[in-house]
């Protein structure tokens, strides 16, 4: 069973529990669809499909929701068919124009639901020209195989004015899907080393890795799975107090998350001398250190990145397999390391929530750039 979100040993971050990528198309399903949710995340977004009829209406179960679950933070959110790849998520901050914003943007810049052909420019510059505490975080969905490249993210970035662009899902929701279970986790090309999120990190740009469950509640009768936050979900590190939404999208934004698979490990400490996640090292000592709560053994911690510019993202260095418990290990960082480093955690047991399928349970960090 999932730890309560209570238990965790405070540090020198608080880490925010949430689920940025999952749907309800059935108005009578929204007490389903969030059931439990309360007590294991602190946030979600709702993120319907945005050429879909029923996403049109998608602010009655927003309400809804926030009136069955007030100590639950409720995004706005759509899954957008991005031009150039398959799907991207775009999460509003609450307030009064959340609904109207998205709703305009999906008529006007879906590639599925609009009446052109919508190019990643023209629909960055139009969420730019929000007023700022209405700008939407966006991030990069299930990027499997042949759905995102890394020339049509560089192209994205590129046309990305103010900064909307947070991350990449590091892993496939649909966890309990026969065809997601085949899938290597460790080449996934969301987070495989060299492939799409370090291609980004290796740029000196923070990039935010997350894990969401994608949970579809209206198929649970024929496509069962796990529903918000049993599995798949994304870690934010806030400063210990906050907890507002500007608060988790500043944090969003300066890619300070981790994507976790279940609820056996604790990130209490990551940082390269005073540099942590989503701030940058600009050279020191070179003392890393890291410190984990462990509530299962943990078959392997390995640190991941590259220490030259130039140099091809790997993994740098295994620290090999840890027993349960408080684990603080350190690694030296060379004085003039220009690249990045994160973490990728894996527990010994392969052993998932009931019903399985059984397999590996990634624990992955964000990452800390070096020398920018």
């Amino acid at each position: 069973m999932p730890l309560d979100k209570n238990t965790e040993e405070a540090s020198s971050l608080q880490w925010l529990r949430g689920d940025l990528h999952n749907h309800c198309e059935d108005h009578d399903l929204v007490e389903a669809h969030i059931e439990g949710a309360a007590g294991r995340l602190d946030f979600i977004a709702l993120s319907n499909h945005a050429q879909k009829p029923i996403f049109f209406e998608q602010h009655r179960m927003i309400d809804t929701a926030r009136r069955l679950a007030p100590g639950l933070t409720t995004f706005f959110g759509l899954e957008w068919n991005a031009p150039l790849g398959v799907h991207a998520n775009v999460i509003f901050p609450p307030g009064p124009n959340e609904a109207d914003n998205a709703y305009a943007f999906a008529r006007a810049h879906d590639r599925l639901g609009s009446q052109c052909e919508p190019t990643p420019e023209e629909a960055l510059a139009s969420l730019a020209e929000l007023p700022p505490a209405e700008r939407p975080v966006l991030f990069f969905n299930h990027p499997a195989a042949g759905q995102w490249t890394n020339a049509a993210i560089a192209r994205y970035l590129r046309a990305d004015s103010a900064g909307l662009i947070a991350g990449i899902e590091a892993l496939h929701g649909h966890q309990l899907h026969a065809k997601v279970a085949a899938l290597d986790p460790y080449a996934y090309p969301g987070s495989a080393v060299g492939h799409l999120s370090d291609q980004i990190y290796a740029q000196q740009r923070p990039f935010a890795l997350l894990a969401n469950s994608d949970f579809h509640v209206h198929k649970m009768s024929y496509q069962p799975d796990y529903s918000l936050g049993i599995f798949n979900h994304v870690r934010v590190g806030v400063e210990p107090g906050a907890q507002s939404a500007p608060d988790l999208f500043a944090a969003l934004r300066t890619g300070r998350t981790c994507a976790a698979q279940g609820h056996w490990l604790d990130l209490v400490d990551f940082r390269v001398d005073k540099a942590r996640i989503g701030t940058a090292w600009r050279g020191g000592p070179g003392q890393l250190h890291l410190a984990l709560d462990a509530h299962e053994d943990l078959g392997q911690i390995e640190l991941i990145g590259c220490l030259n510019e130039n140099d091809e993202a790997a993994i740098l260095h295994s620290f090999g397999s840890q027993l349960s418990g408080r684990i603080e290990l350190s690694y030296v960082i060379p004085a003039h390391a220009r690249g990045f480093v994160r973490l990728r955690i894996t527990a010994a047991s392969c052993q998932r929530p009931a019903p399985g399928p059984d397999g590996p349970k990634l624990f992955q960090t964000s990452a800390i750039i070096l020398g920018a």
